[in-house]
């Protein structure tokens, strides 16, 4: 009983622990502003006042009403959404003596894998410690792209104008702010946030690399340059290895590829034979299952135009093939394979006590392995506490109706910073 409680616990720090670190399909946002948010949070602020119903706003521009077709999210109910592409999902609530009738929802299982979140910046010294420069025309792309031509591994945006970069070693001190902290618009882009006062927006350096050796269970693939658009003429390439897996699942969270001439491929990483081909304009399925743990990623646009580009999650599978075809459904391509057998089972239920005590011996090897990665992860976490059995809070800063919001240009130290090129 012990030991059955004990790898309970276990299996639920691990999830976790991967939820946060390396299984970004749990996302539910894999747009720069959780646009794409079609969650169920219905409640902002601070003090997590009620959002209205979107049928009930019709005093205002965006209500059940003017999204007849569905596009943005709006209907019969009251969660957050961003139907006109601001920093982060927001909902009306009830009006007060200060004039508010809207806030902001700090969502926090809605940031797009790549981001880290947001983050304490004190200044002095900066939290991301490597290089650093301001632009006024700053957007989240650029000051990946920054950084990541620079050899970092980390990007951090604050107050809107001002980029810094940093390695493991600065990610692993920060201190974590309240995700509605991080408010202010890019100045070159204002539905990208780049931080706040005081606060830094970190993301990894890889979100829309090009050119990507990735090994690991599970990630995502951005197509170039995002969370900006892909331009003409880019020919992108990455190989995906899923280690000790016999076939991958890939997750078509966004595909807005508009030109026909816009081709994605996607091939065995061994054999390079054609398993899947989408061209811009169609829609691919939602998820499909390929008969293989490596796969050869290429993107290729034409010459003339880009578009808003696409998010595919993918998740290496220990399955078999039991049809051959190049490209099926999920449910049509493959079967699960039993994970026990009867007599596995059987073997199971008279485990002697050598096992139960090898067993308990890897627990707590495993046990500590995973406080070891929680803290170095999240520094200020609490052991008292066990992080599978805390939920998500959600809370928000309050703003007044105005949406015009300019950088506070003080709030960063410019005295080692030079002008983004």
């Amino acid at each position: 009983m012990l030991v059955e409680m004990l790898w309970l616990f276990l299996l639920n720090l691990v999830l976790y622990v991967s939820s946060e670190v390396t299984h970004p399909e749990l996302s539910e946002c894999f747009t720069v502003n959780g646009r794409d948010y079609r969650g169920t949070v219905s409640h902002a602020g601070p003090e997590g006042t009620p959002c209205l119903y979107w049928n009930q706003t019709n005093q205002h521009m965006f209500n059940a009403q003017s999204d007849s077709d569905g596009e943005l999210g709006l209907g019969n109910h009251n969660y957050c959404r961003n139907p006109d592409a601001d920093v982060q999902p927001w909902c009306y609530v009830s009006e007060n003596e200060d004039g508010i009738y809207w806030k902001y929802c700090d969502i926090p299982s809605c940031h797009m894998p790549g981001y880290l979140g947001c983050f304490l910046d004190f200044g002095t010294p900066p939290a991301l410690s490597g290089a650093s420069g301001t632009s006024s025309k700053l957007t989240v792309q650029a000051c990946i792209r920054y950084c990541r031509t620079k050899g970092y591994q980390y990007a951090g945006l604050e107050a809107g104008y001002a980029c810094f970069c940093g390695d493991p070693s600065d990610v692993g001190s920060l201190q974590p702010a309240s995700g509605s902290q991080c408010d202010q618009y890019c100045f070159g882009k204002p539905n990208e946030i780049c931080g706040g006062d005081g606060k830094i927006s970190v993301y990894s350096a890889w979100v829309g690399a090009c050119q990507e050796n990735l090994t690991s269970c599970s990630g995502v693939l951005y197509s170039p340059d995002f969370p900006e658009e892909y331009g003409p003429s880019v020919s992108c390439m990455w190989d995906v290895l899923a280690p000790g897996s016999a076939a991958i699942e890939l997750q078509f969270h966004i595909f807005q590829v508009p030109d026909p001439k816009d081709v994605l491929e996607v091939r065995d990483g061994t054999s390079r034979t054609l398993l899947m081909k989408v061209q811009g304009g169609q829609k691919p399925p939602s998820s499909v299952i390929l008969p293989s743990g490596q796969l050869w990623f290429h993107f290729q646009s034409d010459q003339e135009f880009g578009g808003p580009g696409y998010a595919i999650t993918y998740r290496g599978l220990p399955i078999t093939v039991t049809n051959s075809t190049p490209l099926q459904e999920t449910s049509e391509e493959l079967s699960l394979a039993s994970p026990n057998s009867t007599s596995e089972h059987h073997n199971t239920e008279h485990t002697s006590a050598s096992k139960a005590l090898l067993f308990l011996a890897a627990a707590l090897a495993l046990l500590a392995l995973c406080i070891g990665i929680v803290i170095w992860r999240y520094p200020s976490w609490s052991a008292s506490i066990p992080c599978a059995m805390v939920q998500p809070t959600t809370c928000s800063m309050l703003y007044g109706h105005k949406k015009e919001r300019m950088g506070d240009l003080t709030c960063v130290n410019q005295s080692s910073m030079k002008s983004l090129i």
